[in-house]
């Protein structure tokens, strides 16, 4: 299925600001790793840095529905 990246499906997801080509969140405000984004999953993400984990930005997202 084609979507959203996981990352873009958090609350914690600091949507429309890009520095240096990078997403960034409450996580990692000065950029997502690119290895993160790459191999990320729902069981690596309940943690991602910082006590802060993956929030989905509304209710009715499961991982199941992939």
């Amino acid at each position: 299925m084609i979507g959203k990246h996981i990352c873009m499906r958090c609350k914690n997801y600091i949507d429309g600001e890009l520095r240096d080509y990078s997403a960034r969140c409450k996580a990692f405000p000065d950029g997502i790793p690119e290895m993160k984004l790459a191999y990320i999953s729902y069981e690596t993400c309940i943690d991602c840095n910082n006590g802060i984990g993956f929030e989905p930005e509304n209710i009715e997202y499961t991982e199941k529905s992939d």
